[in-house]
């Protein structure tokens, strides 16, 4: 009979012991819940869990982009440039540094919107129609391009003259705090943008590569095919080959 007691005893003390440990390891883990769920609402109330304004901006501007392109797409409005890609453009300018890669990303997706309505509103047109609408896609190609080489040669030569002002100063460029243009010695900002130009392109043939890959066979066919007819009627006006991205 003792010894029954003295087991008996035994389990008790023994069962008791693992209640104490299991509510320990309990109240421990709604301790780390309770302290993850507040860490959590700290970075939130920071701003880490939610998307900065200048990005939220761009990402706003391209949805409505997107939206009117893919009205295009469905023929349902005529396809012309592209709505608003300069009101894009300003808008990323404007984007602080640190943010603007984060908000160029969105680009990737006006630029998709552009090639559905482009392709779409092309192969909804009567095959008799479509190399008239070419001639007209091509001719605005070839405007927008000369206005571009105009403004570009406009800015180079801004550039230079002001860089032959900053010469004509005092030894050293010092001819006024930071030269002209609040720069010394007049120059463009250290290491010429050329990491920045690969980096562009490693994102825009990587963007490329994603498209290919989430693209149906018939997508891609379509694609090929108004591509070439666009190259061969370049090439029949006498154009050199367009730069399509």
């Amino acid at each position: 009979m003792s010894d029954r007691r003295r087991t008996v005893a035994a389990l008790a003390a023994q069962r008791s012991s693992e209640g104490a440990s299991g509510r320990f390891w309990m109240r421990a883990a709604a301790v780390i819940v309770a302290l993850a769920l507040i860490t959590l609402l700290v970075l939130w109330f920071l701003g880490f869990f939610s998307t900065p304004r200048p990005v939220a901006e761009v990402r706003q501007l391209v949805d409505q982009q997107v939206a009117e392109l893919d009205r295009v797409a469905r023929g349902e409005v005529p396809f012309e440039s592209g709505p608003g890609f300069g009101a894009v453009m300003e808008k990323l300018r404007d984007v602080p540094r640190e943010y603007r890669e984060q908000a160029g990303q969105q680009m990737g997706r006006l630029f998709e919107a552009r090639e559905r309505a482009e392709m779409g509103s092309y192969f909804a047109l009567p095959p008799a129609q479509r190399q008239v609408e070419l001639d007209r896609r091509i001719k605005a190609d070839e405007d927008r391009r000369k206005a571009w080489e105009a403004e570009r040669a406009r800015r180079d030569q801004t550039r230079q003259a002001s860089n032959e002002g900053n010469r004509g100063g005092p030894p050293g460029g010092q001819g006024g705090p930071g030269g002209a243009g609040g720069r010394p010695g007049g120059g463009g900002p250290p290491g010429g943008g050329g990491g920045r130009r690969n980096s562009t392109e490693e994102s825009r043939n990587e963007r490329s590569k994603q498209r290919l890959d989430h693209s149906t066979p018939e997508q891609r066919a379509r694609q090929s095919e108004y591509r070439r007819a666009v190259e061969e009627r370049r090439k029949q006006l006498g154009l050199s080959p367009g730069r399509r991205g």
